[in-house]
């Protein structure tokens, strides 16, 4: 169960934090959703989706939230509503999970390995503070954070319109004007996402510089399965948990 191809954030966490994303290799789904699709909302067979989650190390310590590209933060166990698109925990028996498929997953941890979380922050929930949201509702000082941004499309391969890049003109760098395209603009998440947890006061940030659109063979990514007309696609799911 827990031999599957993860990717392991290379950051100073403390020796009990539990953290990785997904592939999409070593599960049973089919189709275009060709391996460890861990998305019930896509049309995924549900068999197979539970059979996916089943594998992951923890399975039965991850709350799913769902997602819904907003601020909202959750602190685990909860028995509120899950629609939520970051959680945070401080009970061993309660890991954090984010889905994504070119969305930036972020992780989190104090240094002193007592609490975690994860965010998920697509544009929309960048541009909703969601992280800065996140960290202002855990307990730890940002400067006891550390930081890890998984797999997410990289700016080389997300091209956005004129009105959305305008949304994020204050971030220097993260947004250039596509050279092979006119009012089209390339759009930097994981930059944007390093910046906003530096202006947060983060004390560690590791960026996993993975790109989910270029790695088709490993990861999923709903950017691509658009231009290859093969939508829906499944989803890659990044966890975290105390020990």
């Amino acid at each position: 169960m827990n031999r599957l191809p993860l990717i392991r954030p290379d950051w100073p966490a403390p020796g009990n934090i539990t953290a990785y994303s997904t592939t999409r290799e070593g599960g049973v789904s089919g189709g275009r959703y060709s391996g460890l699709n861990v998305g019930a909302h896509v049309d995924d067979d549900p068999d197979h989706v539970t059979a996916n989650r089943n594998r992951l190390p923890g399975a039965q310590q991850i709350t799913w939230l769902n997602q819904v590209h907003g601020h909202t933060v959750v602190t685990l166990p909860t028995q509120q509503n899950t629609s939520a698109d970051a959680a945070i925990s401080r009970a061993p028996n309660f890991w954090c999970a984010v889905m994504t498929a070119d969305c930036v997953p972020v992780l989190l941890c104090n240094r002193q390995g007592t609490e975690v979380a994860a965010v998920h922050a697509g544009w929309q929930g960048l541009e909703q503070d969601v992280i800065s949201h996140t960290l202002y509702a855990m307990q730890s000082s940002p400067a006891d954070v550390l930081a890890w941004i998984g797999p997410a499309i990289s700016q080389a391969c997300y091209q956005v319109d004129d009105a959305l890049a305008r949304r994020f003109s204050a971030y220097a760098g993260h947004v250039a004007p596509d050279p092979s395209a006119d009012n089209k603009y390339l759009l930097d998440l994981p930059g944007i996402a390093a910046a906003q947890l530096t202006h947060a006061g983060v004390g560690s940030i590791t960026n996993s510089a993975l790109c989910t659109y270029s790695d088709a063979h490993r990861l999923y990514s709903h950017r691509r399965a658009q231009h290859e007309q093969a939508v829906p696609t499944g989803r890659l799911v990044s966890v975290i948990g105390l020990a």
